[in-house]
């Protein structure tokens, strides 16, 4: 297959599939399943009692959670990234 085939066939296919952004149906359905799972489990109780009884893999699933959640609400001037800048002073 010559290279210009390629190139014509990858564009021809652009721009198709889901949005960026866009869920897996797959993974919003498991998602799904998990949360159903969870209110039959006890909701909040099961992981008030997950936390006491095996606090490494509670704590596990709080890192997990926590820095995605943040990601999604924090933004920095106009919605865009957050900009820092730091300083580093040797000597005097």
């Amino acid at each position: 297959m010559s290279t210009n085939k390629i190139q014509t066939e990858n564009l021809t296919n652009r721009g198709r599939g889901r949005p960026k952004g866009a869920p897996n149906k797959n993974t919003q359905a498991i998602k799904d399943m998990l949360l159903a799972s969870l209110d039959q489990a006890g909701g909040q109780q099961y992981f008030l009692r997950q936390a006491e009884e095996n606090p490494n893999a509670y704590m596990a699933l709080i890192g997990k959670i926590i820095p995605a959640e943040v990601k999604n609400q924090i933004t920095g001037a106009d919605g865009g990234p957050v900009q820092h800048a730091i300083k580093v002073k040797f000597g005097d």
